[in-house]
């Protein structure tokens, strides 16, 4: 019956599937279009049709025929989906579809587009992710509708779960946008265009890729003028440049989500007046001064990850800190020789991650009053660490016995890893050779 229902109400709508099995029962009235398949055959008997939006599902080749068919014909489309299409490129013709909304080349083949772009005046959203575009073309600044452009070519480190994707570089013309909600990723490659994102006063969510440090000061001035931003994420333009984002007088009043990628020379004042924030990723910051003790006080923090964010010796977390905090990282201080937890510290903590600290060689003190920890692992420690770890002979094993799940990460070759339990005897042969 249900199957019935749909059925009826997909013909009202005029909605079509087309696939090699029932390519000829298509009617000329086909509003939209899910092509499942490979569809070979020519598209003349839609040509005419009232077409608003096609979906490209599970095709494995697209005809040359067909995209000319589409942007030349179908002059009232209002969505095309070309998610994972083996296409390449995008031809002249789409300025031909003026009632465009939502155009998709995500996980496509396509390397650039055709100037074109700019007739599509009703375009609101353009999904660029992992295709291959590099460069927008300046007649993007007439879409003055747009408010989702998203662009990168796929570039992520797993090993270190952080995101060195490229972003799309635009020369100028961004400061039109000014409907634009979500823009990422732009790379800053010259300070007018960083100074331009200041007109974007809607922007809801905003990813900057290699940042220069002297061009950190007109950015923290565009930001202050972004009254909406609840995602912000920053990288610099390598590892050891410098984030110079001080500047910034008032914090970012909604702020939910901060990631910055890059040195800082100390911890930015301004992070911990983030009273909304909920989710903070620091990767490289190399920090000398523990960060915690200035971050353990924001009310909504739920979520800190730390990646070559520490370079001291010792974090402390004193009690009544990081009171919302369920999910907490701290990969690569390698200089990290004591972790203290008092009693008191991280209630709601559901995961703890530490990872390659060669100088702590002791379960950190005070993770058995962490009552709510479910989830904890130990990635390329110590051997001695490991050990003491282990039921009935190690040391440390009374502080964790509550944990429902205790996980060792050692590498094994390139980019594999194996993990292990407590107690794995393949993993104390390991620790013993």
């Amino acid at each position: 019956m249900l199957r019935e229902i749909i059925l009826s109400r997909s013909e009202e709508l005029c909605f079509r599937l087309v696939s090699m099995q029932n390519y000829s029962n298509c009617k000329r009235t086909a509003r939209r279009l899910s092509i499942q398949n490979n569809v070979h055959a020519p598209l003349e008997s839609i040509t005419n049709s009232q077409t608003r939006s096609i979906l490209l599902l599970g095709v494995n080749e697209v005809p040359t025929s067909f995209c000319t068919t589409c942007f030349a014909n179908f002059k009232l489309m209002k969505t095309m989906d070309f998610e994972g299409a083996p296409i390449e490129d995008i031809p002249k013709e789409v300025g031909n579809l003026f009632h465009l909304r939502y155009l998709s080349l995500r996980a496509t083949r396509v390397k650039t587009l055709p100037k074109s772009i700019g007739k599509l005046h009703n375009l609101e959203t353009l999904d660029l992710k992992r295709s291959l575009v590099s460069e927008l073309p300046k007649e993007i600044s007439r879409l003055h509708k747009l408010r989702y452009l998203a662009a990168y070519i796929e570039n992520y480190n797993f090993e270190s779960n952080v995101d060195f994707r490229r972003g799309v570089k635009i020369r100028s013309g961004i400061g039109c946008l000014q409907s634009l909600q979500k823009l990422f990723r732009v790379e800053a490659n010259n300070v007018a265009l960083i100074e331009e994102l200041g007109s974007l006063g809607q922007l809801r969510k905003l990813q900057i890729s290699r940042l220069k440090r002297e061009n950190g000061t007109a950015l923290c001035t565009a930001l202050e003028k972004m009254s909406h931003l609840q995602s912000l994420r920053i990288n610099a333009i390598s590892e050891e440049e410098v984030l110079e984002l001080q500047s910034m007088s008032s914090p970012l009043p909604f702020l939910q989500s901060l990631g910055l990628s890059g040195r800082l020379e100390k911890l930015l004042e301004w992070i911990p007046k983030l009273k909304n924030i909920v989710r903070i990723g620091l990767s490289w910051s190399r920090l000398m001064d523990d960060p915690l003790k200035a971050l353990q006080a924001l009310p909504n923090l739920m979520h800190l990850r730390l990646y070559e964010g520490y370079q001291g010796e010792q974090l402390h977390i004193e009690g009544g800190g990081f009171q919302k905090l369920k999910y907490l990282v701290l990969r690569n201080s390698r200089g990290l020789s004591r972790l203290i937890i008092d009693e008191g510290a991280l209630p709601l903590l559901e995961t703890l991650q530490i990872g390659q600290s060669p100088q702590l060689k002791e379960v950190p003190s005070g993770i058995h009053h962490l009552k709510s920890l479910k989830n904890l692992e130990f990635d390329e420690m110590p051997t001695e660490f490991v050990l003491n770890l282990q039921p009935n002979e190690g040391r440390d094993f009374w502080k964790v016995e509550h944990v429902s799940s205790v996980r060792i990460w050692y590498r094994i070759q390139g980019e594999n890893y194996k993990i292990y339990k407590l107690g794995d005897e393949e993993l104390l042969e390991l620790l013993r050779r």
